[in-house]
């Protein structure tokens, strides 16, 4: 048998897997790759090949990433699991965590060079790992985030909030929970605009992003999407990021990380920040015909279609420190 590390992806996208095949051809010296779309198939080569790292996508007809992992787990636990995933439902996220131990979850479109460091990392890890309780998952998983996260119900009542959240809430200076436990922005406006797209993302789909101004500080940038199988109840998240406290990559950072053009780069940093799209238009002194144009060419080669989902990917980015050392949201 090769000693080569043995590693098995899987997505029901061919053209996802064809894109993993040529980014990682150069690993072939030291790797062997097997490339499966169908999670049915994966699980029998999981039996037979008995791979060390599998790196799946997280939705996919017939069986999800989640319950192929957990089938692989029960017929031998001998690898370690890495999640490639373009979606931000949390329930999903906890229960892969708590349920079947991923190792990593990475957001799509996911540069070549951060996947090879978690495939190293999982490798280099050859002891199983403990399995912590539930609620030792939600602190490490949620409350460790540098995002702070908070789930809301249509009229805007606070369901769940991780530690940063809380942490924000408690400032009162930005987001501010108030009676019956309904979120607000500092300003009347900024709440009606908060809550409107709180409403839109539950009702309709459609994601929005906007800033929350605060008193003595740089505002906040919020990203709004909605949950999807959140039960009864329908659910949306507000992402909450403190410029202050968790730099955004800079432009230059994301023109190299999403492979944009200098102009692309400087729209989507721009709208990280929770600038609108014509505010960024404005900051960047072109049209607004012109930004969308940009915006188009943008969702299209990082595979996003809303511009919540943008500002999502780019807060997953690493952010270079000034020690020259890196900062990454896992």
């Amino acid at each position: 048998m090769s000693c080569k590390a043995r590693i098995l992806f899987v997505d029901d996208d061919i053209r996802v897997l064809a894109a993993l095949r040529r980014s990682l051809h150069p690993q072939a010296a030291r790797w062997e790759m097997e490339f499966q779309s169908s999670p049915e198939a994966a699980v029998e080569t999981y039996r037979t090949w008995k791979p060390q790292v599998v790196v799946t996508d997280m939705k996919m007809p017939g069986m999800n990433g989640l319950q192929m992992v957990m089938a692989m787990r029960r017929i031998g636990d001998t690898a370690r699991y890495i999640v490639l995933t373009g979606t931000a439902d949390l329930r999903t996220a906890i229960d892969a965590i708590n349920q079947a131990e991923i190792f990593r979850f990475f957001t799509k479109p996911c540069p070549s060079f951060l996947l090879v460091e978690g495939i190293e990392a999982a490798l280099a890890t050859p002891d199983p790992m403990p399995v912590p309780t539930a609620d030792t998952f939600a602190d490490t998983a949620l409350d460790k985030l540098p995002v702070a996260i908070l789930v809301v119900d249509a009229d805007a009542r606070v369901l769940f909030m991780n530690r940063l959240g809380g942490a924000f809430s408690a400032a009162g200076d930005g987001i501010i929970i108030g009676a019956r436990k309904v979120c607000r922005a500092a300003t009347p406006v900024e709440t009606s605009h908060l809550h409107a797209l709180i409403v839109s993302a539950i009702q309709t789909g459609d994601d929005g992003v906007m800033r929350l101004s605060r008193s003595d500080a740089s505002p906040l940038s919020v990203a709004v999407t909605a949950l999807e199988g959140g039960g009864s109840t329908p659910k949306a998240a507000l992402y909450i990021s403190d410029p202050d406290n968790h730099p955004i990559p800079n432009a230059n950072e994301v023109m190299r990380l999403l492979e944009l053009t200098h102009a692309e780069a400087k729209l989507a940093h721009a709208m990280a920040r929770g600038l609108s799209l014509d505010e960024a238009a404005v900051e960047g002194g072109i049209t607004v015909g012109t930004a969308r144009g940009y915006l188009k060419q943008i969702f299209a080669k990082t595979g996003k279609a809303r511009q919540a989902e943008l500002v999502r990917l780019i807060l997953s980015l690493p952010v270079a420190l000034p020690n020259g050392s890196a900062s990454k949201t896992k």
